[in-house]
C-alpha cells in the first residue's frame, strides 16, 4: 500500500498532472455544459463526414494488381507492373471502400479475358496494349459505381518465350571426406539420373545438367545412400524434385604387379630391346577387386619417337589403368633402351 502511495506522490509533482489539473480547473467548472457541447460538436462531425463521403471526387489511388490467366502455350518472360496508378471518379464511400479492400485483396487482371485471346491466337510473341483499353472493363470489375478516368502504365508489355520440354542429366553434389584407408570405389550416381525439364525454349536451350543441394559426410567408412534435393532452375518445372544418391566406398589395400612396357610406333626394320621390359606398378584397390587384378588390365608404353630425338631414358606413359585404382605408382619410372643391328 505504501508503494501506491508513493507512486500517487510522484505522479501529483509530473507536469502532466498539473496541466490536467489545470484544465479542470479552468475548463471543465460545469461538467454537464462541457459534456453537452461535446456531444454536439460530435453529431455535427458525424453528419460533416457523411455529407462529405456522399459527393463525387476524383482523385489518385494505387492498386496492387495480380494476373491471371496467361496463354497456356507460352512463358511470360518480362516482369509486368505489380501496381497501377489510377485516376478514379466516385462517391467517397466507394473510394475508401475500394482503398482499405486493395490493402487485402489486389485487383485481378484476367490476361486472355480482356486481350480477347489474341495473344493465344497469334503466334507472335511480343504483344503491346493500351490501358485505355482496358479501363471500362476494370471498373466493372471493381465496382459499377465507379469510373476510372486514366490509368499508369499506359501500355502493358507482354513478352513471351515460347514453352519446350528437355531431359537432363542430374549431377549429385557430394563432399565425402574418408576415414583411412577408405576410398570411394566406383561413380557416385543418382536415381532417376536425369529428369523431364519444362519451361521455356531460351532457358532449355542453356540447360546440360541439374545440381542437387550440396551435402557432406565425413569419417566415412562404409557406401553411402542418401536423398538429395535438385537445385531450383528459375522459370522451370520439373519432377522428382528429389533423388536417391549412392556413394560406393570400401577399404583399400596395397597391391603391386609387374607390367611389361611396349614401344609405340617402332619401325619394322630396327630392333629395339627396353630394359627392364617389365616394371613395378604398386597401386591402392579396393578389397573387392583385390583378386581380380591382373597384369592385362594395365597398358604401358614409350614412345619412339624420344628415341629419335636421341634421349637416353624413356619416360613411362599410362595409356590405360582400371579407373577404380588410387596412388598409382610405376618403378622406375624412365627405362633404357638397346638398338641392335
Amino acid at each position: 500500500m505504501s508503494a501506491l502511495f508513493f507512486i500517487f506522490d510522484a505522479v501529483k509533482t509530473n507536469w502532466v498532472y498539473k496541466f490536467v489539473k489545470y484544465l479542470k480547473k479552468v475548463y471543465f467548472r460545469n461538467d454537464k455544459r462541457v459534456v453537452a457541447f461535446l456531444i454536439c460538436v460530435g453529431i455535427a462531425t458525424g453528419f460533416w463526414f457523411l455529407n462529405a463521403l456522399s459527393k463525387t471526387y476524383t482523385v489518385d489511388i494505387v492498386a496492387p494488381v495480380k494476373y491471371t490467366n496467361l496463354p497456356n502455350n507460352k512463358t511470360l518472360s518480362t516482369q509486368l507492373p505489380e501496381k497501377f496508378d489510377l485516376r478514379i471518379k466516385a462517391h467517397g464511400f466507394t473510394i475508401i471502400r475500394h482503398q482499405l479492400s486493395f490493402l487485402f485483396m489486389p485487383m485481378e487482371f484476367n490476361v486472355n479475358n480482356l486481350t480477347s485471346n489474341r495473344m493465344i491466337e497469334r503466334r507472335r510473341n511480343s504483344f503491346a496494349f493500351p490501358t485505355r483499353l482496358f479501363l471500362s472493363d476494370l471498373a466493372y470489375q471493381l465496382s459499377n459505381e465507379l469510373e476510372i478516368l486514366n490509368m499508369t502504365p499506359d501500355t502493358l508489355f507482354f513478352k513471351f518465350d515460347q514453352t519446350g520440354q528437355k531431359r537432363v542429366k542430374v549431377k549429385p553434389i557430394v563432399s565425402v571426406n574418408l576415414k583411412k584407408q577408405f576410398q570411394i570405389s566406383g561413380e557416385i550416381t543418382a536415381s532417376p539420373d536425369s529428369v523431364q525439364v519444362n519451361g521455356p525454349q531460351s532457358v532449355l536451350d542453356t540447360l546440360h545438367f541439374i545440381l542437387t543441394e550440396s551435402q557432406k559426410f565425413n569419417a566415412v567408412d562404409q557406401s553411402v545412400q542418401t536423398e538429395a534435393s535438385l537445385q531450383n532452375i528459375k522459370e522451370t518445372f520439373f519432377e522428382p524434385l528429389e533423388v536417391a544418391i549412392n556413394i560406393p566406398v570400401e577399404e583399400y589395400t596395397e597391391a603391386q604387379l609387374s607390367i611389361p612396357v611396349m614401344l609405340n610406333d617402332s619401325p619394322s626394320d630396327m630392333t629395339i630391346k627396353l630394359f627392364p621390359s617389365k616394371v613395378k606398378v604398386t597401386f591402392q584397390v579396393g578389397l573387392s577387386r583385390f583378386q581380380n587384378m591382373q597384369p592385362e588390365d594395365f597398358k604401358l608404353s614409350v614412345s619412339f619417337s624420344e628415341i629419335k630425338e636421341g634421349k637416353q631414358r624413356l619416360k613411362i606413359s599410362q595409356e590405360s589403368t582400371p579407373a577404380y585404382l588410387y596412388d598409382i605408382k610405376i618403378t622406375p619410372e624412365e627405362i633404357e633402351y638397346l638398338i641392335e643391328n
